[in-house]
């Protein structure tokens, strides 16, 4: 028999979550209290007994990827039933910077709707002392030796990392600029967008170009010198037997009637009259060196964009 949830009261977010909040490395657990109530399709309370249940917690009222979940058994004792979230998979303080929806599924699909979790007054009050206000402004990027964690604690929701990840469709950042997803500079470096009527210091990008695109890979062409252009010659003897005489003329300049210059030398005559070639021709082999990327001299930062 499929089961549906009627009511889902939300009984307020216990104080040890925001204990938990401000001292994340603290031994108290976040947890949330709720209570709800178990019907079967035709309205009727469900029978006593145990049922299992998982709950999940979404940024999103429909649609998305749960940021947390766990599955527990729930005791129903009059069609109700409670349950503490966090007590089987621990959540994360970090999760309640942002609204987050609650789902439950029993037994097939999840119920739909989810349901937006509330503060108890209490809860909201402890909450505001720890709030922080953001500053900047919309688009801005910032620059951080903190991780994401502590960014957050210390600079509020409406910064995120620039990592790549889907804009909400409330999302300020995204109603303005129409983006749907963030740039991801995860180990890239930054560069500045050429302006109208300037120096064109980025010649593969103009000021139409879409802002927050990256840019590949690429040397500039150039060319290598070679400190010697390697041409050279190879001084090559020719053999002349003139006048009862056998010499050694340097390759070009012996011939019947120049014999006796200051070129020639008398030698035994190995063989008949030949020539070798002056072409020369060779090649210089030259050995790549360095590592696996171009760069200049560096530090690497976290680095945030602020969406709301």
């Amino acid at each position: 028999m499929k089961k549906n949830i009627l009511l889902i009261r939300l009984l307020g977010i216990l104080a040890c979550m925001y204990t938990g909040a401000i001292t994340v490395s603290g031994q108290n657990t976040p947890k949330i209290s709720m209570q709800g109530t178990l019907t079967d399709a035709a309205g009727k309370s469900v029978a006593d007994g145990k049922y299992t249940a998982t709950f999940r917690l979404y940024t999103t009222f429909t649609g998305g990827t749960a940021l947390w979940q766990e599955t527990a058994e729930v005791t129903v004792d009059g069609a109700i039933y409670s349950h503490y979230l966090g007590s089987v998979t621990p959540l994360d303080p970090l999760y309640f910077i942002n609204t987050l929806y609650l789902g439950i599924q029993l037994d097939g699909d999840e119920i739909t709707p989810r349901t937006e979790l509330t503060y108890a007054p209490y809860a909201f009050a402890v909450n505001t002392a720890r709030s922080v206000t953001c500053s900047g402004a919309v688009g801005d990027v910032k620059h951080s030796i903190l991780n994401p964690t502590q960014f957050a604690l210390e600079n509020g929701d409406c910064w995120v990392p620039m990592n790549g990840a889907e804009l909400p469709p409330d999302c300020i950042l995204r109603q303005i600029t129409g983006m749907t997803t963030l740039p991801d500079a995860g180990g890239l470096f930054l560069r500045s967008q050429e302006f109208t009527g300037g120096q064109n210091n980025d010649p593969d990008r103009t000021p139409s170009t879409t802002i927050a695109t990256v840019q590949g890979d690429e040397f500039k062409s150039h060319s290598h010198t070679l400190a010697d252009a390697g041409t050279h010659g190879h001084e090559v003897y020719e053999f002349v037997s003139s006048g009862g005489s056998d010499f050694w003329f340097v390759s070009g300049t012996s011939n019947a009637s120049a014999c006796c210059n200051n070129d020639q030398i008398q030698m035994e005559a190995p063989s008949p009259t030949s020539r070798i070639s002056l072409a020369g021709n060779h090649s210089h082999t030259v050995t790549p060196t360095g590592g696996v990327e171009t760069r200049v001299r560096n530090l690497n930062f976290w680095i945030y964009i602020r969406i709301n």
